[in-house]
């Protein structure tokens, strides 16, 4: 089963010509009515007081320009699935690749390790971090003092009592708190604001017709939420910027560039 990074990610698939298509269709329909109507007209009216022709001539305008509008659109929505194509094609080169997004669900390999970057702000006195099952059920915690800032957080694939736990997708849930150990809350009564990011390497690419995701083992991490990518072949960095407090940029090797996806 597929899981997504974030809650509440859909998928959903649409046709690239649908909006177009549907107005053509209902625009020949009402051509049709239209030229029955008028041969019905024709065929009926007062010999010795005939309908004026320029009437009909600005309809039948009127559907020629309409009839131009749809096609234009159709075109645009072509070239958009042309550059979504290619946006797609790019997307696999992303193979291998280790990237870091925004989320908080991250897939365990059997024996391996959990990578997470987060941001709480303000400052916190304390932090209690939660890794966290596909049931919901909490399999490892603990507690941090004084958060500010950027933090990485490595799980290594045990429980609070060493047992390794199994492959799958875990979450990192964050719960600031108080000095007194309730939950924290400003001095307008406000709540934290915490931000999550996974590291992951990529192991395929899911291609639909509304979006890219990235898979890390059975994690599915939406292209839009990149924040950055070490493309595995040739070592170089790309750093996103989506406005996300958890997208960094470690100095690894290579330029650094803007990515454009």
């Amino acid at each position: 089963m597929t899981v997504s990074s974030l809650t509440n990610v859909g998928i959903s698939g649409t046709n690239t010509n649908a909006a177009s298509s549907s107005s053509a269709n209902q625009l020949a329909q009402n051509f049709d009515t239209f030229l029955t109507l008028l041969t019905t007209q024709l065929k009926n009216q007062d010999p010795t007081s005939p309908m004026e022709s320029d009437k009909f001539t600005d309809q039948l305008s009127q559907f020629a320009q309409v009839e131009q509008g749809i096609q234009s659109n159709k075109n645009l929505e072509n070239l958009l699935a042309m550059q979504s194509q290619q946006r797609q094609l790019s997307a696999l080169s992303y193979v291998g690749a280790e990237i870091e997004a925004v989320g908080d669900t991250n897939w365990l390999e059997e024996g391996g390790e959990l990578n997470y970057k987060y941001n709480v702000s303000p400052k916190v006195p304390r932090l209690q971090l939660q890794v966290q099952d596909q049931s919901g059920a909490t399999v490892y915690s603990e507690e941090v003092n004084d958060v500010s800032g950027l933090q990485s957080f490595t799980w290594d694939g045990k429980n609070n009592s060493g047992v390794e736990q199994a492959e799958g997708a875990y979450t990192l849930v964050l719960k600031p708190m108080a000095a007194n150990g309730d939950t924290f809350k400003d001095e307008k009564g406000k709540p934290a604001s915490v931000a999550i990011g996974i590291i992951g390497s990529v192991d395929s690419v899911d291609i639909t017709d509304d979006d890219i995701y990235l898979r890390i083992g059975d994690v599915s991490v939406p292209f839009t939420t990149l924040t950055n990518v070490k493309l595995g072949a040739s070592g170089t960095d790309t750093g996103t910027d989506n406005g996300s407090d958890t997208g960094t940029d470690d100095g690894s090797d290579g330029d650094e560039q803007e990515d454009a996806a």
